[in-house]
């Protein structure tokens, strides 16, 4: 009987903790790895889905609920991990790749439970780049309430290429991306293939932009023509 509890314990209680204070203790040593969390997390999701698809529409169906339910999701442990990720990604998204340093500082320290957004600021050598959407104003003044859409549309082709191309985007400023490759502490191969990566990288922004069925589809606005 001891032996049963202790199997539950560890899988119900001491596993699931010990996992949270692992991605906790990941996410202060460096907060944008967060955002890996997140996209493995996304991704085992969606393999669950589509596991359970295939599984519904197979002959053993009746025996679904013996063998393929997932009784993680129903566990507080499962939603305050997922939660952790959310809260570390959001923080990653909102004080970019040049305010990690904030975000792992004010997580390391547990005297108090205190924010200091101060924290003395470090020399950081990096290759920075800048994407500009033209006549954003026009844009703007055309589109009105879908301007959002159209700006999250470029942002998705902007961030999917950096991220690809071992970058990250710093900050956006209405009709402006500001990329960034850090270099500090690579030697200099890596620094000239990092400087190589970047050229590419806006220039392969630049043929996406143009080349994107879905913003294709803005040449053919009225509004836009005739401006």
């Amino acid at each position: 009987a001891s032996l049963l509890f202790s199997r539950d314990a560890n899988q119900l209680v001491l596993k699931p903790v010990e996992q949270m204070i692992t991605k906790v203790e990941a996410i202060r040593d460096d907060p944008l790895v967060a955002m890996k969390m997140a996209d493995d997390e996304f991704k085992r999701e969606e393999m669950l889905r589509m596991k359970s698809a295939k599984l519904e529409s197979s002959p053993a169906r009746f025996c679904k609920k013996l063998w393929a339910r997932d009784r993680s999701n129903l566990m507080e442990t499962v939603i305050l991990e997922k939660t952790i990720i959310k809260l570390g990604s959001l923080l990653a998204l909102g004080f970019g790749e040049a305010g990690t340093n904030i975000v792992s500082s004010n997580m390391s320290g547990a005297s108090t439970s205190g924010v200091n957004a101060t924290i003395e600021g470090s020399r950081v050598d990096c290759i920075i780049g800048c994407a500009r959407i033209r006549n954003f104003g026009t844009a703007t003044e055309v589109l009105q309430g879908k301007v959002m859409t159209f700006v999250n549309q470029v942002a998705e082709i902007v961030h999917g290429i950096v991220d690809q191309f071992s970058g990250a985007v710093n900050r956006n400023a209405g009709e402006t991306f500001l990329v960034i490759w850090r270099t500090a502490g690579a030697p200099k191969e890596d620094v000239t293939k990092l400087a190589e990566m970047s050229v590419i990288a806006l220039a392969r922004i630049l043929a996406s932009v143009h080349t994107s069925p879905v913003l294709a589809a803005y040449r053919q606005h009225p509004g836009l023509q005739q401006r």
